[in-house]
């Protein structure tokens, strides 16, 4: 891989880390946007039978992810406490101004009806993950106070639930623990920890490190599975695993203004109230973003339209 590739590669796994971190948007959907999904899944499905080529092309990705996601998940989670709604905007504006770089990895095929029952079911499913965190509230929080040791094996099956929901594009991860309950305390324990590690502190370095790592197991597990299982559909139904796709990304840019976290923080406008800025500043700001985020986006589409074309 030459230099120049490599360092694109890089960044492309830190928009990656840094998708993953925010509530309803989806690592995998960055991918796709970035031109990288096709080989990101190629690479994981086939790391055993290509290793070397693999791990050539895993590793940048996988380093701008570390780079990424810790920083991402401290800055944003102080971010969404207080400006949740212009936060959100701003991400929806970024996928809804990259939304036709998706959409030309079907332009020009033929269209069946069946593709619509595709769309439509996969919509649906992505706009439940929103649904779903907010009717039923699960908090596993209690769990991370001086963590049992069948803690650390739950953890396991969780990272490969958070990997599956991380490798399909449209469906976010951190959604999907939001769901069941570990998304803040996963976030809230880790960034804690940190601090504490920082202020000299490091009493619960080692299980933090432990629980971390058991959940990271299970997202290992979980890649490499459901990616052999997206490398086999891009090869078999290209076409109609793209439209599901399509489905899952429209259907996850309305669930990041309806899910969990968000919720809370409508409730606290609806009570007259507000945590940094009035609504009324706040609203007008965020869709100021959301604008903002879709033309810049929409503006580098075109240009990689461009230098694909020029490449020609």
């Amino acid at each position: 891989m030459k230099v120049k590739e490599w360092f694109k590669t890089l960044l492309a796994g830190i928009g990656i880390g840094v998708g993953s971190a925010i509530p309803g948007v989806s690592g995998g959907t960055i991918a796709v946007i970035l031109k990288v999904y096709d080989k990101l899944i190629w690479a994981i499905s086939n790391l055993f039978k290509h290793f070397l080529e693999a791990i050539k092309y895993l590793f940048p990705i996988l380093l701008g992810v570390v780079i990424a996601l810790v920083p991402s998940i401290y800055l944003l989670d102080k971010a969404l406490n207080g400006f949740v709604f212009a936060i959100v905007c701003l991400f929806a504006g970024f996928i809804i101004g990259s939304f036709p770089s998706v959409t030309d990895e079907v332009k020009g095929e033929p269209f069946k009806k069946s593709y619509i029952v595709i769309i439509v079911i996969t919509f649906i499913i992505a706009l439940l993950l929103g649904v779903g965190s907010v009717l039923l509230k699960a908090d596993a929080t209690s769990l991370f106070v001086s963590p049992k040791w069948w803690v650390y094996l739950v953890l396991i099956p969780i990272g490969v639930i958070a990997a599956c929901a991380l490798v399909v594009p449209g469906v976010s991860g951190s959604m999907v623990l939001l769901i069941i309950g570990f998304y803040d305390p996963l976030i809230t324990s880790t960034v804690n920890t940190v601090k504490d590690t920082f202020n000299g502190n490091p009493t619960n370095l080692g299980i933090q490190i432990g629980l971390l790592g058991c959940f990271a197991i299970g997202i290992i597990v979980g890649f490499y599975f459901i990616s052999k299982l997206m490398n086999h559909l891009l090869e078999k139904y290209r076409v109609a695993t793209f439209y599901g796709i399509i489905g899952f990304i429209v259907g996850s840019t309305i669930a990041l203004f309806f899910n969990y976290k968000i919720y809370s923080y409508y409730q606290v406008w609806a009570s007259g109230a507000y945590i940094k800025i009035p609504m009324v500043i706040e609203i007008p700001v965020g869709i100021g973003l959301l604008i903002v985020g879709m033309v810049l986006t929409y503006l580098l589409v075109r240009y990689k339209r461009k230098i694909d074309k020029e490449a020609k």
